[in-house]
């Protein structure tokens, strides 16, 4: 489906990371907003060639222009296969607003021929972003139950498709949010709690006490610990998660990955009526 508008948070001029840019820049970012080419999940091909004249820059131009975008941290370019990715795009505006929204978007997943760095990263943000919205729900809201009949194959089908990696992707996401955000995001995944109270892989002397983020998920870890919040939210919502059988993996390779949060995504966003 063509997207025919776009939604963009008024305080963008006021960004610390666009001011950066020059107005050929911006002008260049605010078209990855803008263009029909876009969808509606922030991760979309974009021909540089298109993406130029959409900007009135040059190729060269245009290059400089993503370069500086992606240093900033503003988007991610697959340069092989002119896909870009805009950052925080499920964490402002786009955030879905109810269940049935989030699981059109899980399906949009479904079958998404784009590079598996960007998949996997927006596939993460979209879940907190969903997350987060969602924390604004009654806690006695039917949505809830909704959220989580799309949200667990969607997820199993990630982890199985990207591994360790989509718990690292994950956990990247949850700095900074709050704990009702983690609390149920790891009762639908309760891998990811293993994840993160995981040692960490790095010696002991060379994780200073500026690495905030590291320092940050220990710390949490051990309120986890405390509260015990998962074992008993996880016997409550959700099936622990299996690892497949060598037989079902096969080579144990990415390359047998499923494509997308395919059958029982898609059943769930038909159930609540999402999706024709």
């Amino acid at each position: 489906m063509t997207k025919t508008f776009a939604q963009i948070e008024t305080t963008l001029p006021h960004s610390r990371k666009l001011r950066q840019l020059n107005h050929g820049q911006r002008w260049a970012y605010l078209c990855a907003h803008l263009t029909p080419l876009g969808g509606f999940i922030g991760l979309f091909r974009y021909p540089r060639a298109v993406w130029a004249d959409d900007a009135d820059l040059s190729a060269s131009e245009l290059d400089v222009a993503i370069q500086k975008m992606a240093d900033i941290g503003l988007l991610s370019f697959d340069h092989d296969e002119d896909f870009v990715r805009i950052h925080s795009w499920f964490l402002k505006k786009n955030a879905p607003e109810n269940a049935s929204r989030m699981a059109s978007i899980a399906a949009d997943y479904a079958d998404l021929d784009a590079p598996d760095e960007l998949i996997l990263t927006s596939a993460a943000e979209f879940t907190v972003g969903a997350l987060k919205r969602a924390q604004r729900w009654k806690p006695d809201s039917v949505e809830w139950a909704k959220l989580r009949d799309v949200f667990k194959p969607f997820l199993a089908t990630m982890r199985h498709n990207f591994e360790d990696d989509f718990h690292a992707a994950l956990a990247d996401q949850l700095v900074g949010q709050n704990r009702a955000v983690r609390v149920e995001l790891c009762a639908l995944m309760p891998s990811l709690q293993h994840h993160l109270e995981a040692p960490c892989p790095h010696p002991a002397h060379t994780v200073g006490a500026h690495d905030t983020k590291t320092r940050r998920h220990l710390d949490e870890t051990e309120t986890r610990k405390d509260e015990n919040y998962t074992d008993q939210n996880s016997s409550e919502n959700v099936q622990p998660f299996t690892s497949l059988s060598f037989a079902e993996v096969g080579s144990a390779e990415k390359g047998t990955k499923t494509q997308g949060p395919r059958t029982q995504t898609i059943e769930a966003a038909r159930r609540i009526g999402a999706i024709p």
